[in-house]
Formats: structure tokens, C-alpha cells, sequence
């Protein structure tokens, strides 16, 4: 393969060092060139096709489109494709355009998507040996397992489960394409590792003539009706209720809009439509037995509920375990957890009460041993107060909304009552600040932020200047000395710290603490709206033993899908690590994982596995959400 025009942190300075770079990209991929080499390349703008406009920033440098980088008279500008999802539909527009690949533009290949590294090769043969004995099948009948255009250990995990299914049901293995990427993207890289471990296909997007008719019926018949989330959040096709899903995919990808007629929410609608029409009609004319999904969530979620609709099995195994339903949401489980106390016996409630007592305490304090390693590094429960004051000193009322990230599912523990949009809430709190003068209003990022969740916070902000955004890196106990006495959230872990230091916590959507007294939980918008604008004559929520309860279950005593992954892959700590995990430890996703997995692999873990499937799967279609299952690990804990 010619590898000319691909360059990564140890040759783009020798490639492009004394040019004008332009990075086509703001996402990921973008973010991890800028931070990697941007203080010794002159990287001048950013071009994204959706995201340019005069008011849009990345990394404090303009956002431009293609025709405002055509109009720049310089001979010494080069553009760098920072992205691996689009990646080939952006060449094929810079073509077109005049654009020469190697000379005017190049790719940024950091992650080992095109250039096949020392490490992977050893990889690949490895997976080719273990596979090796499955037999190949070529069956008309279909596994289906998911795709990422990324270096990690997930291939893996399917492996065990595609080849088991695909052995039971005489079938062969098909790929399907997540994280909007095209079979045009796929990396020739991952391809053979993916061929090493069975994959007979990757499914192609591409629709047919008749499809892409079908597809423009729809989306005329939709696009004139959608108005509001709400009117989105009733889309039903075929029969199928897709509103919450498309607005899940909006949210998790896209930037939300205003103005829901624009026409980037167009866009994106028709996208979603294609989808459908896409996977309904697959499933018809292919004789799929069971469909492995990443998350199961967002964009997975067309697969999920029109492979449900038609009787087939669908499972997640991508950090966690669990057969899937229709409009599956992680958080299921939370509406159960005064079942689940009721099923404890009177020593494990005390035990637990106990339990609870100390390690929230703990964790008030600070104590890192109490978070999961993901969270240990923007865990602000830890940090000191500061010497400055963060909040204006006046006698107005004051409340902070805690927005979610963007990135997360946004439908986790189910409905929302603003139409399961993060996004409409956030104009909602908007609204409300305009009509409350003797109210102080704030927003402070989530610690997690990234890109995306800056801009459109900077969105809100600017368009309800009511809202003062805060940073971060804050200390609870700093916003409650500093007269913070309400914190707004739709359903996010504050619920589960904040009441036990003295903030009410509101919640806008079924919320992990449901089944307990201990935050408010209004059921429509009036009553959220009645809520807020009478906070001056709110009585506190005083159940701290709700607190306890659902403190020691969630910890403690209940086994949640994450803890049946866990378990079963206990021998390969590498298995365990997605990007939240690999960041935690101050690393990216890459081949190194690989190194790591070949050194754990032996020849007794493998069998284990293999010999441990089918008593899992029956285990994940037998589990019933109204049953406690607990955890293994209990009994050493308390």
C-alpha cells in the first residue's frame, strides 16, 4: 500500500512541518492530533462539513467548510483528514474539488488504521491459529456482530459468542458498520483481523434503487410534521416506534439545533430514515438467527428493535452483558430497587445500612477507593476548596443545572419528561431562567466533557444569558458553602451525593433513585415547572435511609450487567478495557492492547470461555429485572 500520504505523530512534522495546516475534522481523531503535535505545526483552521459557521469553534481556531479553504490564497496550506469515519467521502470531495492525495492533502493514521504495525501482524496470525479449527461457514443463515474502525480488544469478545452461535445455528458471520461509518472506511487493517476470527462479510450500507423511493416516502411524510422533540418522539415506521432512537442518535452524534427545520436536522433525519428502510428490509430477505450489538443504544437501536420485532435474539457484550428488548435502555433495573431491598434479608439490610454509612461518608470525603477508576480522575468530591469565591454574593436564590455529556446514552434510565432530549431540557431550564429575576442561575460542565458538550453549552448559554456557566473543577462542598441549595439534573449521579451534603437534588426523567424519597421526581412538565419556579417554598427531601438503601444495592448487593462481564472474562484484565478505562490509566486504545491480550491468552482461559457460553445465555434470557441477583463478590466486601 502506498503510505505516502498517511502521517502520524513521527512524521507529520517532517511531511508538513513548515506548512499551513488545515485539520478536516473536530471530533476525535482531531482533538488527538492537536493535542499530539499541535505546538510544533502551525495548524491554522479546522474544516468540518456540518460543523463550520461563523460562531463555531475547536480548539480556539476557527471552523471553516471547503469553499472558504479553497478561497485562501497560500501555496504552502495542506489539509490533514482527522477523521476515520468519513474518511474516503472526504477524499472523494477534495478530489473533486482539484485536490491531489499526497500533496495538498493527507490523512492523520495515529491509530494504525492503514499502515499495518509490527504488533498487529504477530496479532493477526495469533487470531488466525485460535479460529482456525472453528469451521467457516457459509451458510445463508447470519450471525451478526458489530464493527468498530478502532484497535481494541472488542473482536475478541464477539469472537467467543459469534463463532459459539454461528457452530449451534450452522450460520456464517456478517459485520454490520457502527459509529455511522461506510464499508468505503472500513480500515484494510481491522478487515483482517476480523476475516482471522470468521467474519464472512461486512454488510454494505448501500441501498438500492427501490430502498432509496421508499426512503424519500418516508422522510416526505415525517419531515413535514416534525416540529418539536415531541412530535420527533412519536415517530413511528412500519409499525415500530423509532422517536426515542432517533432522538438517542441525534443527541449522541450531532450537534442539537434550535431550529428543528434547518437543514442539518434534515439531513440527519434522512440518514436515520435510510437506516430503517435499510434494516427492515434486511431482515426480510435474510435468514438472521441472532444479532450481537455494541451498546445497543443510539443508532444501534434500528438493528435492536426491528430484529426484536422479528423474533430474533439480540445480545450486548460490549462491557456489559444483557439480552436486549425493545426501546432497551441500560438503566432498567432502577425501578426495582425497593423490590430488590424487600428481597434482602434483615442482617443483610442492617449489614448494608452500615456499609452504606461508611463508604458514602468516605466518598464525601473524597476517598478515591470509593468511584470506579474511570471517574477517579474528575472526581470532584476531591478537590479542595478554593481561595476565590466561584459565585456572586447577592441574596438571590441560587441553582446550578449539572448538564449531561452528549456522548452518553441519552435515554439511560427511560423517559424524560422533555421528550428524552437532554438537549430540550437545557432550553427548557433556559426558558425558566428569563422568568425568575430573584433566581441566580448557573451551569457547571460536566467533568467529562469533551468537545461536542462545549459547544453546545456555549449554545445555551448564549442564547439564555440568565446562565452563567462555571467550570468543572469545583468542590460540592465549595457550591454549598457558597449558598448553592438546588441542583438540576435529568438523572445523573449527583442525585446519589449531592442530598447527603445538603443540596435538593430535581430530576427531569425516571432516574436511578426513583424507587426512593431522597431527590424530587416530578412526573410532566408542570410539575417540574411548579417545582422550580416555587423553590422559596420547597420543604427538603430528608430521606437519608432511601439514600442508604440504594447506596448498598447499587455498590453492594446487586449484580448488574457490567458485574456478569466482569466475572466472566476475569482471567483477561485486557477485556475489561474500553476508552474511558484506557484513559483512566493515561493511555489510548491501540495494538498495545493486543500485546497484552496474546501474553494473557492460554490454552485452559480459552476453554473456559468456550465451555462457559451457553450456560450465559441462558443465564441472560432467564434474568427477570424484578429479581435481586447478587453480587459474587459481597461477602468479602462488608
Amino acid at each position: 500500500m502506498d503510505s505516502s500520504y498517511y502521517v502520524n505523530a513521527e512524521t507529520i512534522e517532517k511531511y508538513l512541518g513548515h506548512r499551513n495546516i488545515y485539520v478536516f475534522g473536530t471530533g476525535v481523531e482531531a482533538e488527538i492530533l492537536t493535542k499530539k503535535v499541535g505546538d510544533f505545526i502551525n495548524i491554522v483552521a479546522y474544516l468540518d462539513n456540518f460543523r463550520c459557521g461563523k460562531n463555531n469553534f475547536f480548539y480556539r481556531k476557527n471552523i471553516y467548510n471547503v469553499d472558504n479553504y479553497l478561497n485562501i490564497v497560500d501555496d504552502s496550506k495542506a489539509i490533514v483528514i482527522a477523521t476515520y469515519r468519513f474518511g474516503m467521502e472526504i477524499e472523494n470531495q477534495l478530489i473533486k474539488v482539484g485536490l491531489v492525495k499526497g500533496n495538498d492533502f493527507y490523512f492523520w493514521d495515529d491509530a494504525n488504521l492503514y499502515i499495518q504495525d509490527d504488533i498487529t501482524t504477530e496479532y493477526i496470525k495469533f487470531l488466525s491459529e485460535i479460529w482456525s479449527l472453528e469451521k467457516k461457514c457459509n451458510s445463508a443463515s447470519k450471525i451478526i456482530v458489530p464493527f468498530d474502525n478502532k484497535h481494541d480488544t472488542q473482536p475478541i469478545i464477539f469472537a467467543y459468542f459469534a463463532n459459539y452461535l454461528a457452530k449451534k445455528y450452522n450460520a456464517s458471520i456478517s459485520a454490520y458498520l457502527r459509529m455511522l461509518i461506510e464499508k468505503k472506511d472500513v480500515s484494510p487493517v481491522l478487515e483482517k483481523i476480523y476475516k482471522a476470527i470468521n467474519i464472512n462479510e461486512f454488510i454494505d450500507y448501500r441501498l438500492s434503487d427501490e430502498q432509496c423511493k421508499k426512503v424519500e416516502v418516508i422522510y416526505n411524510s415525517l419531515s413535514d410534521e416534525l416540529y418539536t422533540w415531541e412530535d420527533w418522539n412519536r415517530v413511528t415506521i412500519y409499525g415500530i416506534h423509532f422517536g426515542t432512537t432517533f432522538i438517542r442518535h441525534y443527541n449522541r452524534y450531532f450537534i442539537p439545533q434550535f431550529d428543528l427545520k434547518n437543514e442539518y436536522t434534515n439531513d440527519f433525519l434522512k440518514r436515520a430514515v435510510s437506516m430503517v428502510v435499510f434494516w427492515y428490509d434486511y431482515f426480510n430477505n435474510n435468514d438472521v438467527k441472532t444479532v450481537i450489538l455494541g451498546d445497543g443504544v443510539a443508532s444501534d437501536g434500528y438493528i435492536r428493535d426491528i430484529a426484536i420485532s422479528k423474533g430474533i435474539p439480540c445480545y450486548t457484550f460490549c462491557y456489559m452483558m444483557e439480552r436486549l428488548c425493545l426501546d432497551y435502555y441500560i438503566g432498567r433495573s432502577y425501578q426495582y430497587f425497593d423490590k430488590y431491598w424487600s428481597q434482602l434479608t434483615t442482617d443483610e439490610q442492617i449489614k448494608g445500612i452500615e456499609w452504606s454509612k461508611k463508604h458514602l461518608e468516605n466518598r464525601l470525603q473524597g476517598s478515591l477507593d470509593e468511584v470506579f477508576n474511570i471517574s477517579r480522575k474528575n472526581f470532584t468530591f476531591a478537590l479542595e476548596k478554593k481561595n476565590e469565591r466561584i459565585l456572586e454574593v447577592n441574596n438571590k436564590l441560587k441553582v446550578v443545572i449539572f448538564p449531561h455529556i452528549f456522548e452518553e446514552d441519552s435515554y439511560l434510565c427511560g423517559e424524560h419528561i422533555f421528550d428524552n432530549c437532554y438537549f430540550e431540557w437545557l432550553c427548557h431550564l433556559g426558558e425558566l431562567s428569563e422568568m425568575t429575576p430573584d433566581y441566580d442561575w448557573y451551569m457547571k460542565d460536566h467533568p467529562d466533557g469533551r468537545r461536542r458538550d462545549f459547544i453546545i453549552w456555549d449554545m445555551i448559554t448564549r442564547k439564555y444569558p440568565k446562565i452563567k456557566r462555571i467550570p468543572a473543577a469545583i468542590s460540592p462542598h465549595q457550591l454549598r458553602d457558597e449558598g448553592v441549595k438546588y441542583a438540576l439534573t435529568v438523572c445523573g449521579t449527583i442525585g446519589q451525593e449531592y442530598p447527603a451534603i445538603g443540596i435538593q437534588v430535581i430530576n427531569a426523567g425516571r432516574n436511578p433513585y426513583d424507587c426512593f424519597d431522597f431527590t424530587w421526581n416530578p412526573r410532566n412538565k408542570e410539575e417540574y415547572d411548579n417545582i422550580i419556579l416555587n423553590l422559596r417554598n420547597l420543604k427538603p427531601k430528608k430521606d437519608i435511609e432511601g439514600l442508604y438503601r440504594f447506596y448498598c444495592l447499587r455498590y453492594l448487593y446487586y449484580e448488574c450487567a457490567e458485574d456478569i462481564f466482569n466475572d466472566f472474562f476475569s482471567d483477561y484484565p485486557c477485556l475489561q478495557i474500553n476508552r474511558l478505562v484506557a484513559e483512566s490509566m493515561d493511555k489510548e486504545l491501540g495494538t498495545w492492547l493486543y500485546e497484552e491480550f496474546m501474553k494473557e491468552w492460554t490454552e485452559e482461559k480459552h476453554q473456559k470461555i468456550v465451555d462457559g457460553i451457553e450456560a450465559l445465555l441462558q443465564k441472560l434470557d432467564d434474568r427477570k429485572l424484578d429479581v435481586l441477583y447478587r453480587k459474587k463478590r459481597t461477602e468479602n466486601e462488608l
